[in-house]
C-alpha cells in the first residue's frame, strides 16, 4: 500500500484538474487528453489493454463508445460589436427549428425585460438587451437557475409577439446561477455540445419563443460600454446610444457519429484458473467542462481525486505480488451526462461480466464534507441497504486498521458508475465523500484536496479489492443488517 502516496495522487489530480483540460467534458478534447494520460500510465506500468480490437485484431486501451452531438460550429458562431469580436463567453438557447441564422442590427435597452420597459412599437429591425437579474441568495442554486429561465422565456414570448428576431440577455452577477447551470440545463456554448446516448438525452433543451443569446459577465460588460451603459454589480445607469449596434452568427452542427472513450487495461491474475474471473475498479475521468463565460469546471474532487486514485492503485497492483484472480482497471467517460460509459461498458463489456466478481469504484474522495467528515468516507451499499455484502464489511474492518471509519452513502446508490454493475447483478462497493460547497462549480479546484485523506481512502480501495481479488470465494450479499 506504501506505493499508494499524496504526491502521486495529488500531481495526478493537478493535471487532470488542470485548465488545459477544459473541464474534461465528454467527448471534448479535454476528456481525450486525459484519457491519453490514463492510457499512457497504464502502458508505463505493464499493464495489458483490454479496450477494443482494431481490425488488425491487436488490443487497444481505448473502448469507444457511440453519442449524438449537438453543437455550435466554433468558426460559424461568433458575436461582434465595435472592436470586439467573441467566439466564446455566451451560449444559445435557440427558437424552434432555427440551427443557422445571422442577426445584424441596432441595439435596444429594455431593462430588465419588464412589459412596461419593452418599446410600445414592434421590434422590426433593433435587437432587444435584457438585463437578466439574478437573486444572489435565497433558494438553492439550481432553484433560482430554474426561475430565472422561466422569467427568459415568458420575456421571449413577449418579444415573439412584438416581433422580435432574439434577444440578448445579459447575466451580470458575479457568481451567476445561470452561468453555472446554462451547459447542464438548456442551452449550447460555443464550448460545450449536447450529447445523446442512443434516445438518452444529458439535458433537455429549452426552445425560446425567439432565440436567446446569453452573455456571461464579462461579454455582458464589455457590451454595457458599447451601448456607453455603466454596471454596478447588476445596476445599470445611464443613456444608451441609441446608434450601437451588433451582428451575431449562429451556426448549429448535428452529428450522429460522433464517439467518446473509456480507458480500459488488466493485470492477469497468478492462478490459471482463478485469473479467469475478475475484480474491477472504476472511476469517471470526465467532468462538466466550461461554464457559459469560459471558466473551466476543472473537478479536482469530482473527480480527479477518484482518477487519481485509479492510477495509483493500479501502480500498487502493476508493482506488487499479483493476486490469484485478475485485476481490471477501468476510467470511464459519461458519468456525468448519466453514467453512460460504464452503461456502454457493462452491456458491452471487453471482459465476460459473468466473470466479473466485484466492482470497486472510487468518486470524489479528497473533500471533507458533512456526510464524511476528517477521518471518514461514505460507503454504499452499507449496512441499511438490500444490497450490502461481505466485501462492504471487510472495507469497515480494514478501514479501522488505517484509521477511516465508514459513513452510510446510500444515497449515491444509483449515481454512479458502479451502479451499471450492481444492475448486472455485480457486488459493489462505492467510496465517496459526498457534495460540498464547490460541488459543480467552477472552484473545485485542486488546492483545495485533501492529499491525506485521498491518501488513506485509495489505500482502503485498494486492500479492500485485494482481500477479493486474493479470496477463492467471492463476495456475498448480506442484506440488511443492524451494522456494519
Amino acid at each position: 500500500m506504501a506505493e499508494i502516496d499524496r504526491t502521486g495522487l495529488l500531481e495526478h489530480a493537478a493535471y487532470l484538474a488542470s485548465d488545459e483540460l477544459g473541464g474534461r467534458y465528454t467527448s471534448s478534447e479535454g476528456q481525450r487528453k486525459a484519457a491519453e494520460y490514463i492510457a499512457k500510465h497504464f502502458e508505463s506500468l505493464g499493464l495489458a489493454p483490454l479496450g477494443d480490437k482494431p481490425k488488425d485484431g491487436s488490443r487497444s486501451y481505448y473502448q469507444a463508445w457511440p453519442l449524438n452531438r449537438e453543437s455550435l460550429n466554433p468558426e460559424g458562431t461568433s458575436i461582434s460589436f465595435g472592436a470586439v469580436q467573441a467566439h466564446a463567453g455566451f451560449g444559445l438557447i435557440r427558437g424552434k427549428g432555427k440551427t443557422r441564422w445571422p442577426l445584424e442590427g441596432p441595439l435596444s435597452f429594455c431593462g430588465d425585460g419588464s412589459k412596461d420597459l419593452l418599446p410600445r412599437g414592434k421590434f422590426k429591425t433593433k435587437i432587444p438587451v435584457i438585463v437578466l437579474t439574478e437573486p444572489d441568495g435565497g433558494p438553492r442554486r439550481r432553484t433560482r437557475s430554474s426561475l430565472t429561465f422561466q422569467r427568459a422565456s415568458a420575456i421571449s414570448r413577449e418579444l415573439k409577439k412584438r416581433g422580435a428576431r432574439a434577444a440578448l440577455y445579459l447575466l451580470l452577477s458575479e457568481d451567476s446561477p445561470v452561468a453555472n447551470t446554462f451547459n447542464g440545463a438548456s442551452g449550447l456554448t460555443p464550448n460545450k455540445p449536447m450529447l445523446a446516448y442512443g434516445k438518452i438525452k444529458n439535458r433537455g433543451m429549452l426552445a425560446h419563443s425567439v432565440p436567446g443569446v446569453f452573455l456571461g459577465r464579462p461579454l455582458a460588460l464589455k457590451l454595457m460600454e458599447h451601448m456607453g451603459l455603466r454596471v454596478d454589480g447588476q445596476v445599470v445607469s445611464g443613456e444608451p446610444d441609441e446608434a450601437a449596434t451588433i451582428n451575431i452568427a449562429v451556426q448549429v452542427e448535428m452529428d450522429k457519429k460522433a464517439k467518446a472513450v473509456n480507458v480500459v487495461a488488466v493485470l492477469e491474475g497468478a492462478d490459471k484458473t482463478q485469473s479467469k474471473e475478475a475484480v474491477i475498479y472504476s472511476a469517471h475521468m470526465d467532468h462538466m467542462g466550461m461554464r457559459l463565460d469560459g471558466d473551466a469546471f476543472n473537478g479536482a474532487d469530482d473527480n480527479a481525486s477518484g482518477t487519481a486514485g485509479l492510477l495509483e492503485i493500479a501502480a500498487a497492483f502493476a508493482k506488487g505480488e499479483r493476486p490469484i484472480r485478475s485485476v481490471i482497471f477501468l476510467a470511464v467517460s459519461g458519468e456525468e451526462e448519466g453514467l453512460w460509459g460504464s452503461k456502454w461498458f457493462a452491456e458491452n463489456p471487453t471482459w465476460p461480466m459473468k466473470r466479473v466478481v466485484a466492482n470497486v469504484n472510487i468518486d470524489m474522495i479528497g473533500r471533507s464534507t458533512r456526510l464524511a467528515g476528517p477521518g471518514q468516507i461514505a460507503a454504499t451499499p452499507s449496512f441499511e441497504h438490500a444490497y450490502y455484502n461481505t466485501m462492504v464489511r471487510t472495507a469497515y474492518e480494514l478501514g479501522a486498521q488505517i484509521g477511516l471509519k465508514l459513513t452510510k452513502g446510500d444515497r449515491y446508490y444509483t449515481r454512479s458508475d458502479h451502479y451499471n454493475f450492481a444492475r448486472a447483478d455485480v457486488p459493489v462497493v462505492f467510496f465517496c465523500d459526498g457534495e460540498h460547497e464547490d460541488y459543480h462549480k467552477v472552484t473545485d479546484h485542486v488546492d483545495l484536496l485533501d492529499g491525506g485523506k485521498m491518501e488513506r481512502v485509495a489505500r482502503l480501495a485498494y486492500w479492500t479489492g485485494w482481500e477479493v481479488a486474493q479470496d477463492k470465494k467471492k463476495p456475498k450479499r448480506l442484506g440488511r443488517q443492524n451494522e456494519w
